[in-house]
């Protein structure tokens, strides 16, 4: 059975440990990445010269002229922002989403908005908003010259407004239960240059024009209320939000340099488990005692729906402490016997404390290349032709409703295939060269005798070796990763148009599902060869193949002495994450609550999106203490199969506690 699993490793000839490297690995894949640069960059450059970026981030109207721009039969340089029509999107440009007030209505159902015009019923239509916004009370472009165009006036009233009354006006052929050319004039948010009706003049037009299935027609819902609300909480907090950000970076640099300390660790880490535990539970006592006093308001400030979420939230937190103390309390001695090797990982990075800031490098490179990548994104998807479709679902026969949109040819569907591969390439070769960086400066710590010698330089020498010798293996890795997360895209499409065409088959949904599953699985153990690779070639200086056979062997002929440990160790540096998040959070919920309580819709908006990047900037935080207890714990089978005795390198605490606990 051990010859299944491979010879014991040996020890190179005068091995002490990472030395300076002479010796390139995995070359061709180095030159490989750099050529996918390179035609990237082609494909760019293109892209640039080609498109336009305003096509993409501007809407574009029923005449197929693109908001904000001069792009189409009519310059709509004034005129930024999309008064949406129908139910397939299409709309007029406007100089400004009209803003109605509550004082005003939110709306009127006598004033249409139509493909050309503003129709004013006469004798009904609300003065006091065109007192207020002027006549006509939205600004739209002068669409006369338009072959589309399409008008309300008092020759063509029965088809815009029969009989003075706004519920036949629906069904008649200008709105045509919406999917005409016209629509009532409502109060609108500005989301992303698209006018979207408010929550308060969806229920002003649904109640005036006597007709709840009006609910259906006009173009916000319940999901596009809460977007809109929370766009613009997120808007108002967005100082705030940055503001999180560094609290969430402030509590990790301190929580990392806590865990140096070896005195303090089992103190922070049953500290952490606790308190993880007990603020989760407090936002659950918080979230359903608020709930309660706001459904004794009177009058009631917030609505049913918001208060009722309210009070689940805080019944979901009750549930997720609870599993979470379940989970302490069964796993209690193996978190103790991981506490040993996340000390030896603390003292490795107390020797190297500059370890922690590379991960902030790796933001900032994978910053660097997003922004790029964006760019030449954007300017490929402006190069789409653009189309008239027409919608033949309609209440009224011989009226159809056409809009435009973006089909691409071939070339730019290959192109845009190929940008992803890149993104996905570029993203795990970058997250690829950290992980040799902290392996082999960890490796450099364990395989040395006097650990006096490690500090700051060792950083700095292990990230000029893995970028001079290295990139290579990088490279090989992050390929095989970023090849098996194309096709789970290719297949997610795929099984989306397939799904499609078969109107919601629930076989083909199993299926999708069932690949999808796979491949995931896949992408796993190809990650889990791959750290293990990154070490081995830190360690020795091997090619990818051999690095990642060695490592896979090395593991697997060790793994009942440290699968466990390794495991709760991930559970240990997961409750971290977790603390990390949840402090960062409740702090967020206090400051937001005392200073934008009154602006805002809701403060959990702003505090939910807070929490997701302090998750994101703890994990790039744990990161190395993640890929440092992994390191040491394969640095310590590969000593123990390669010396014996007094020649091993690991120190008699850490050989002790391994051989009792492992």
């Amino acid at each position: 059975m051990a010859k299944d699993l491979g010879d014991k490793l040996e020890a190179p000839s005068g091995f002490d440990g990472p030395g300076n490297d002479k010796k390139f690995t995995d070359i061709v894949m180095a030159l490989a990445f750099l050529a996918m640069v390179a035609a990237m960059t082609a494909i760019g450059v293109y892209a640039i010269n080609e498109g336009d970026y305003r096509l993409i981030l501007y809407p574009m109207d029923y005449d197929g002229n693109v908001c904000g721009t001069n792009y189409g039969r009519i310059d709509m340089s004034d005129y930024p922002s999309l008064y949406i029509l129908n139910f397939v999107g299409s709309g007029v440009c406007v100089k400004e989403c009209p803003s109605i007030s509550e004082e005003l209505g939110y709306g009127d159902v006598y004033t249409l908005v139509t493909y050309g015009n503003v129709y004013q019923v006469e004798g009904q239509f609300n003065q006091a908003i065109v007192d207020a916004l002027g006549n006509p009370p939205i600004e739209m472009a002068d669409y006369s010259s338009s072959p589309e165009v399409r008008t309300c006036t008092e020759d063509n009233k029965n088809d815009c407004y029969p009989n003075d009354n706004p519920a036949a006006a629906v069904i008649a052929s200008a709105i045509n239960s919406g999917y005409g050319y016209a629509f009532f004039l409502g109060d609108t948010t500005n989301y992303l240059h698209r006018c979207i009706m408010s929550s308060g003049a969806t229920d002003y037009l649904v109640n005036e024009a006597g007709l709840e299935s009006l609910t259906d027609i006009v173009p916000s819902d319940d999901a596009t209320d809460f977007i809109s609300s929370a766009y613009s909480d997120l808007y108002v907090a967005q100082a705030w939000l940055f503001y999180g950000i560094l609290f969430a970076i402030v509590i990790s640099l301190g929580y990392a340099y806590i865990l140096r300390i070896p005195g303090m660790l089992f103190t922070v880490v049953w500290g952490s488990l606790i308190g993880t535990i007990a603020v989760i539970a407090y936002f659950g006592y918080t979230s359903t005692s608020f709930a309660d006093d706001f459904e004794d308001d009177d009058p009631q400030v917030y609505s049913d729906d918001q208060i009722t979420g309210m009070r689940y939230f805080g019944y979901a937190m009750y549930v997720v402490a609870g599993l979470i103390a379940l989970v302490v309390i069964c796993l209690r001695k193996s978190i103790m016997l991981s506490i040993g090797i996340v000390k030896e990982s603390a003292r490795c990075v107390h020797a190297m404390p500059t370890i922690l800031m590379f991960p902030v490098v790796q933001s900032v490179a994978l910053i660097v290349f997003l922004v790029v990548w964006l760019i030449y994104a954007v300017y490929l998807a402006s190069l789409g032709d653009i189309m008239v479709k027409t919608v033949d679902d309609s209440g009224v026969e011989g009226v159809d409703v056409q809009y435009r949109t973006f089909e691409y040819d071939e070339a730019t569907q290959q192109y845009a295939w190929f940008l992803l591969f890149c993104l996905y390439w570029t993203f795990y070769f970058i997250e690829a060269v950290g992980s040799m960086v902290v392996a082999r400066a960890v490796a450099s710590w364990y395989f040395v005798r006097d650990k006096s010698t490690i500090g700051t330089t060792t950083v700095l020498h292990s990230m000029r070796q893995v970028i001079t010798y290295h990139l290579g293996t990088c490279a090989f890795g992050s390929l095989i990763i970023a090849i098996v997360s194309l096709i789970r895209a290719i297949l997610a499409y795929i099984q989306k148009q397939v799904e499609e065409k078969s109107d919601d088959n629930k076989f083909v949904k199993a299926v999708g599902c069932m690949l999808q599953c796979c491949f995931w699985c896949l992408e796993q153990c190809i990650r889990f060869i791959n750290k293990h690779a990154y070490i081995q070639t830190a360690i020795f200086s091997t090619s990818f193949c051999v690095s990642a056979r060695n490592g896979f062997f090395l593991v697997a002929r060790n793994a009942g002495r440290i699968g466990a440990v390794s495991a709760v160790s991930e559970v240990v540096i997961i409750f971290g994450k977790i603390f990390i998040t949840a402090t960062t959070g409740l702090i967020s919920y206090y400051l937001i609550e005392a200073n934008l309580g009154d602006d805002l819709d809701s403060v959990l908006v702003p505090v939910v999106f807070i929490m997701i990047m302090a998750y994101f900037v703890a994990s790039l935080f744990f990161s190395i203490f993640s890929m440092a207890v992994d390191t040491i714990l394969e640095c310590f089978v590969a000593d123990e199969e390669m010396f014996d005795g007094d020649d091993c390198y690991a120190e008699n605490d850490l050989k002790e506690w391994i051989d009792n606990n492992g």
